[in-house]
């Protein structure tokens, strides 16, 4: 309302200034604040709003793209329309703008439709918030309107997994590193883990009858492999995992890692188990491709924690899983803080497997202006440990195909 005061003063004060020095053109000057005033109060604030926002796709790679477009239709009043929408931070804004301002003109509908894209730079789950559309009159001479429409848009971006098929065992076991040469697959026990839809080679003995006559389909008894090779990994989720800022912190870089490891390691028959150090929380050692799923869910979710808990309790929570042929890998962002606590818990896996544990290590200091004394100091703290050990930098590749030289 502070333009109808200044509207109302100078529309005013010329015919009252004419009055009191009876110069009578003074009142002409009158004329021009109060035709924009007469004029303004003819029209209402814009109004009748109505939006439409399309999504190109919400499902996306870490890197990839995504078009937003947005139709905005305003039927009534005159002044300036504000359109836009809030973008969440790991949702990079590429090319065009969110934000808009546009002007709607007397007895003229407002009709129009803007773009942008925006690309995901950190997996997880992100989101566009509803589409705020607020209506102003030109001199702000009425109170604004305002709406909400569209509902929040949810993106999805995962972690890009590179493609391991051609990775050949005849690059396994070089020097200086243990071979694990046990099985992947054992016969099968007495364990019962899950009801399953029948595969070709699956025994005719294994059929569950009675859940295959139920369902009208073919489905039979899966249990748990004795022998089998399993991959115990502790991933560390705590705050010296944020190190690396927000797009590509350690705990990004680690996530990155672990998925595709994960998915080579479960389509080849090894059992696979995870815990997050801090979180607490605990998948159990499985097998099989259709277990992808719930670590790729637990993988995409993982945030980090403020929460510190050591490894040695970490193993200690998990020691009933870590009988047979178990091979722990502990995931960290090694550091002087966390150094005693790694090498107490690497030491009690060992005693408690009786295989040694192998360490990989986050390194994502590259890109500070401290990083190679860092890179330094870890790589004096992991020959500290004497532990078989991995370094990881934001080139996962590297960093997998090495840790699967180390452990098969």
């Amino acid at each position: 309302m502070n333009w109808l005061r200044w509207f109302v003063l100078f529309t005013f004060l010329p015919l009252i200034l004419a009055v009191l020095t009876g110069a009578i053109s003074l009142s002409y000057i009158a004329l021009l604040p109060a035709s924009v005033l007469a004029f303004s109060l003819l029209f209402e604030t814009p109004s009748g709003f109505s939006v439409e926002r399309t999504v190109e796709k919400t499902r996306l790679k870490v890197g990839e793209e995504t078009e937003v477009r947005v139709r905005l239709k305003v039927e009534r009043g005159a002044g300036i329309v504000l359109v836009g929408d809030v973008v969440s931070p790991a949702l990079e804004i590429v090319d065009g703008t969110n934000r808009h301002v546009f002007f709607k003109l007397p007895e003229k509908k407002l009709e129009v439709e803007y773009s942008y894209r925006v690309k995901a730079v950190k997996r997880g789950n992100h989101t566009i918030s509803p589409v705020e559309v607020e209506g102003r009159h030109f001199f702000e001479l009425e109170e604004p309107s305002y709406a909400l429409f569209s509902e929040e848009v949810r993106i999805t971006a995962s972690p890009r997994i590179m493609n391991l098929n051609r990775f050949s065992h005849r690059r396994l076991g070089r020097r200086g590193f243990p071979q694990v040469t046990r099985a992947r697959t054992g016969t099968p026990s007495t364990d019962f883990r899950e009801i399953r839809e029948y595969r070709p080679g699956d025994p005719m003995r294994a059929i569950n009858w009675k859940a295959t006559a139920r369902l009208g389909g073919p489905l039979v008894n899966e249990y748990e492999k004795e022998g089998a090779l399993t991959f115990m990994f502790y991933v560390d989720a705590s705050d010296s995992m944020a190190i690396g800022g927000f797009k590509e912190s350690a705990l990004e870089v680690a996530v990155s890692f672990m998925l595709p490891l994960v998915s080579y390691l479960l389509n080849r028959g090894y059992r696979i188990g995870l815990y997050s150090l801090g979180h607490g929380t605990l998948i159990s050692p499985v097998s099989g491709s259709d277990s992808l799923s719930t670590f790729t869910r637990f993988l995409l979710s993982l945030g980090m924690t403020s929460t510190e808990e050591s490894l040695p309790l970490a193993v200690e929570k998990t020691r009933r899983l870590l009988n047979g042929q178990v091979v722990p890998v502990v995931v960290t962002n090694l550091t002087d803080s966390n150094f005693t606590s790694i090498k107490l818990g690497l030491k009690k896996l060992l005693a408690t497997t009786g295989n040694a544990p192998v360490l990989v290590d986050v390194d994502v200091y590259e890109d500070l202006s401290a990083g190679k004394l860092v890179s330094l100091m870890k790589k004096s703290l992991k020959e500290e440990l004497s532990f078989p050990a991995v370094t990881v930098t934001k080139d996962v590749r590297k960093g997998v195909l090495k840790l699967l030289e180390v452990v098969l």
